[in-house]
């Protein structure tokens, strides 16, 4: 056949299948309906307590996030005798439907990004009808669509509209006949339609398709009546069963929820029982369909607002038909949190699926996350998670990745089996085009028979509609398709652990080529969770140090959900809209302040009252040896336990000391006249003491370094440190989340010099106060430098006004080394500082927490922060991301004030050998002052004594009435330590992340010697 021909068969196939879905639904009835607005969601118990008005189709119902109860009630008519009959409801947004009890039964959506075809419009009432049955449903509506709202892609400040509009509108709501037939027929066509999509031009198979669904289109000749004769057509070519050799896929109906993203939470928790609501309804209709789903905080939504919907949840995990997946108290970012924070999001996730359902979930389930640290692999082996899967590297932007199937071996050698779905998307449809593309793609089909496929639109939630299940049998057993099967993923795992010595090795990070600016966006959110990341694990240890009756655990198990909650990959990285954002750091502030008045109550517990003294606390496994700012209205001087003086001063309205705390320990300084004011030096502009100059220039750059004990200069010659540098910032998409490689050749310019002022000194610190223009941004900096400290502080306050733009800070180092090293979660990783490769190259920015360190085996560079995450070391220059300004999807995101602390240390010895890692801790944490107390009345319970071992976490156990402790190798080499437990009778036994095993129990009546592997984590339990 000439191929104009062929074509032109193949587009008739096309056209007539769009037309048929006109063909499925008959005549209707319209609903007598009344609704009730509301700009904030109302519950159903609540529902009857506003005003209803009549309503009709092409009316407005609300406004941009507004909500509505919809009663609608009709009768069937008698002439409908026999016919199935279902609800069409369109309010152009998103809707559930609810019994007249309060169960929700049905979600509606207006459309998705992901499949145009997916609108959920229908609502299945009678399978055959006797006529004149009365409908009577409760409808909640909510103004916006799948994926938010309608908003402007760059959009002026002064636009009204500039966070989007939205208007519901009733479309539709009526009664109609559902044509069974035509709808399978349409099913039919759809799957050999699109298994014909995917076979080569010349392949019989596919022309015998192409043939026999013309056949079928003749037959049918408009008339919906004629459906079951097509069908009778199509099942010659539905009925060839797939070859012997042909590989299979484990279909797992799924449905991504954004808890917070283009909507606000309050939305996410209506997704959650929108999506749950259908996905049951679904599992009672096919049995063989299983549907799965991650997010213990999306069960904890559904288990308090839509009980009734919970309990049948809870009826089908006992039944297998439902998995509880993930492990996770959310999808949690996985770059930005930290190794507790990690911790934490398991630990409390599959705490809620073990008391909830009695599962142990041992999946790590994170498909859409921007990138995995390489310290994963250990805290999931240690909190039970055998398995990890997710899809997310199929988007990186330079190099494919070489496997679907492997092994992931992290920082300390701890390995986990990993799967990446081939079809590379969590959204997938089950159409045989699309699973016949996952087969040949997939990279171990040489020797694996099976992968996994994720189905069901995701991400505004939602899941499989019906028609996905009806594909997914029909490609059950078809040739020129792998086999589909209905299962859970923990059994393909299963499977799969069986083949795990086949299995290529991946070591290290799991980077993602993509989403690089979600490392900088959104800087006040970031701060918020970095510093309530630090306030909780200091009000944990100070808390512990009480008798265990007075531990809050109900308050800060409050705030770690909190804090996890809000760590969710959309909020967290900073990819969400205004509406995420204010909650968000409402939340973060309101839980910072929650800790302080919690240590500030434990303080009575914990020392004598005296008015005589100030008391301190270091939670940090170093001594704490820095400045420390007293609270306001302590302005005198200090004397400590053997009366020596403490180098306090005054520096305008606050009071520093220079204090040496013990680790894990108190200290107590008696008050002592008054603080001597800070004199201003003379001079230049030059920070300096007897260990290190800098020698600065007036718009705050630094011209020298000299480091006077190694005698050394620290910058490379004629280069600046501190240089401030604004780029230009514009993505080539993906704008809060992207930053691109080619900024890096768009310099706006270098901050402009305003002012410059000594700042009054003494012997605690001297510094100098720097003020400059960037763009249309000013900069005040206050650069602080300690008398006995190489550790140069800049504390940065920055009025931004930019869109599109991107602040960094460079300094350009007199050292050579090919690799640098940065702090990620419970330890460091190296990376290379050259692009000899592509997947160098890809790593033009890349995630450190607290430092990064450049360093010679003799002498190194380390810059320090205190909320941000975006690096870059490229040959000698280290460069921090300091601010963005993107538009999309908040046009104000990052507009305002910021404040935030970086610091320049130049140390002797390599990063191992130096004291980075204390003062970046240092530096982060700081110490507890405790005014107007005394005597300590009650031990630290338990201390390390040890230069490679921390312990990172002091704190009562979960679902015991004792201690936890969990130690850390921080030095990347195997560490002893003393390990000391200050009470009687005490026994240590380890235990998992989880707490939930029990190990060996050792007497800690003596000091117990602990020896632990590189980067190694251990948790104990004090028991007594």
């Amino acid at each position: 056949m000439n191929q104009k021909v062929k074509n032109l068969y193949v587009t008739r196939i096309e056209n007539f299948f769009n037309r048929l879905n006109e063909k499925v639904l008959g005549d209707s009835v319209l609903f007598n309906a009344e609704f009730c607005h509301s700009t904030e969601p109302v519950p159903f118990s609540k529902r009857l307590n506003g005003r209803y008005r009549k309503i009709k189709e092409g009316a407005n119902w609300g406004g941009i996030w507004d909500s509505a109860w919809f009663h609608l009630t009709a009768d069937v008519p008698k002439s409908w005798k026999g016919k199935e009959v279902v609800a069409q409801i369109d309010l152009n947004g998103e809707a559930l439907i609810f019994t007249k009890d309060g169960t929700p039964v049905q979600s509606l959506t207006k459309g998705s990004v992901f499949q145009g075809d997916y609108c959920k419009d229908i609502h299945y009432l009678f399978k055959s009808c006797k006529g004149g049955e009365k409908v009577d449903l409760w409808v909640e509506g909510a103004a916006n669509g799948l994926f938010g709202v309608e908003r402007p892609d760059d959009p002026n400040l002064k636009d009204p509209y500039r966070h989007g509009k939205y208007s519901g509108i009733v479309n539709k709501i009526r009664l109609r006949v559902f044509d069974r037939d035509t709808y399978a027929f349409r099913l039919d066509v759809e799957v050999l339609k699109s298994l014909a999509k995917h076979l080569p031009e010349n392949n019989v198979r596919r022309a015998r398709i192409i043939r026999t669904l013309n056949e079928a289109i003749d037959a049918f000749v408009d008339n919906p009546a004629n459906s079951a004769k097509c069908r009778r057509i199509l099942k010659k070519e539905l009925d060839k069963k797939a070859t012997s050799s042909d590989l299979s896929t484990v279909a797992v109906g799924h449905a991504h929820i954004d808890t917070g993203w283009l909507w606000p939470v309050r939305e996410g928790v209506r997704k959650c029982g929108r999506t749950f609501a259908s996905q049951v309804t679904l599992l009672k209709k096919y049995p063989s369909y299983v549907f799965g789903a991650s997010q213990a905080q999306h069960y904890a939504f559904t288990k308090e607002y839509y009980p009734k919907l919970y309990a049948q949840i809870k009826d089908l995990v006992k039944k297998g038909r439902w998995e509880c997946q993930g492990g996770m108290w959310v999808e949690a970012d996985c770059n930005i949190i930290s190794g507790e924070s990690m911790v934490r999001q398991i630990l409390h996730g599959k705490n809620l699926f073990m008391d909830e359902f009695g599962i142990d979930v041992r999946n790590c389930w994170i498909p859409d996350v921007f990138g995995y640290s390489a310290a994963m692999p250990q805290i999931l082996k240690k909190s039970g998670v055998d398995f990890f899967l997710t899809q997310k590297l199929s988007w990186c932007q330079f190099n494919e990745f070489p496997h679907h199937t492997f092994i992931w071996r992290g920082v300390d050698g701890s390995e986990v089996l990993t799967h990446f779905p081939p079809e590379d998307t969590y959204n997938a449809g089950l159409h045989a085009g699309g699973l016949a593309h996952g087969r040949d793609k997939f990279k171990e089909n040489a020797y694996l028979d099976e992968f996994m496929t994720l189905f069901g639109i995701g991400d505004g939630g939602g899941g499989p509609k019906e028609e996905y299940i009806e594909r997914g049998l029909r490609n059950a057993d078809l040739e020129g398709v792998p086999r589909v099967k209905f299962g859970t993923a923990e059994e393909f795992f299963d499977r799969l652990a069986k083949h795990a010595d086949r299995l290529p090795t991946w070591v290290g990070e799991l980077y993602f080529e993509l989403h690089r600016g979600t490392l900088t966006t959104q800087a006040l959110t970031k701060k918020g969770n970095r510093f309530l990341e630090q306030k909780l694990r200091n009000t944990e240890f100070i808390c512990s140090c009480m008798p265990l009756s007075k531990y809050p655990s109900k308050d800060l198990d409050f705030m770690w959900k909190k804090l996890l909650l809000n760590q969710f990959h959309d909020i967290l990285p900073g990819s969400s809209i205004r509406k995420v954002y204010e909650t968000t750091q409402k939340e973060h502030a309101e839980c910072l302040e929650k800790c302080d008045g919690i240590i500030q109550d434990a303080g009575k517990v914990l020392f004598d009252k005296n008015e005589d003294y100030v008391a301190m606390s270091n939670c940090l496994s170093c001594n704490y040896r820095g400045v420390v700012e007293l609270p306001k209205g302590l302005d005198c001087g200090l004397l400590d336990e053997d009366g020596n003086e403490v180098l306090v001063q005054k520096e305008g309205k606050k009071t520093v000391a220079l204090v040496d705390i013990p680790a894990q320990g108190f200290k107590v300084f008696e008050k002592s006249g008054s603080a001597p004011e800070g004199e201003t030096a003379s001079g230049g502009l030059v920070l300096e003491n007897e260990l290190i100059r800098y020698e600065f220039e007036k718009d705050g750059t630094i011209s020298r370094i000299f480091d006077r004990e190694c005698e050394r200069e620290v910058l490379e010659k004629g280069a600046k440190g501190n240089l401030l540098t604004l780029y230009k910032d514009r993505p080539h998409n993906f704008d809060a989340w992207d930053i691109d490689i080619y900024y890096e050749k768009s310099i706006i310019g270098t901050a402009k010099p305003v002012k410059v002022e000594k700042i009054p000194g003494g012997f605690v610190r001297n510094g100098i106060r720097f003020t400059s223009e960037i763009g249309d941004s000013e900069i005040v900096q206050e650069v602080f430098l300690a008398f006995d400290s190489r550790r140069i502080d800049f504390k940065t306050a920055v009025d931004w006004k930019e869109r599109h733009k991107m602040l960094r800070v460079s300094f350009p180092v007199d050292i050579r080394s090919e690799t640098a090293n940065y702090d990620i979660q419970y330890s460091y990783m190296h990376r290379n500082t050259h692009r000899n490769t592509t997947w160098d190259l890809a790593k033009f920015e890349v995630v450190g927490h607290r430092y990064a360190d450049l360093s010679e085996n003799e002498y190194g560079v380390a810059i320090l922060n205190n909320c941000k995450y975006g690096h870059k070391i490229l040959d000698n220059v280290i460069d921090l991301n300091l601010l963005r300004s993107p538009t999309n999807p908040d046009p104000e995101a990052d507009l305002g004030v910021h404040e935030f602390t970086y610091s320049l240390l130049p140390h002797k010895g390599h990063l191992t050998d130096s004291d980075v890692m204390a003062e970046a801790a240092m530096l982060n944490m700081g110490v507890t002052v405790f005014n107007n107390c005394g005597r300590p009345k009650f031990q630290v319970p338990c201390t390390i004594e040890s230069e490679g071992i921390s312990m990172e976490v002091l704190k009562k156990a979960e679902k015991e009435n004792c201690l936890v402790i969990r130690l850390v190798e921080t030095k990347g080499h195997t560490s002893k330590g003393i390990l000391k437990v200050n009470i009687p009778k005490a026994k240590l036994v380890e235990t998992n992340l989880m707490e939930w095993t029990d190990g060996r129990a050792m007497s800690c009546a003596k000091p117990v010697e602990i020896t632990m592997r590189p980067f190694e984590i251990r948790t104990y339990k004090i028991k007594t």
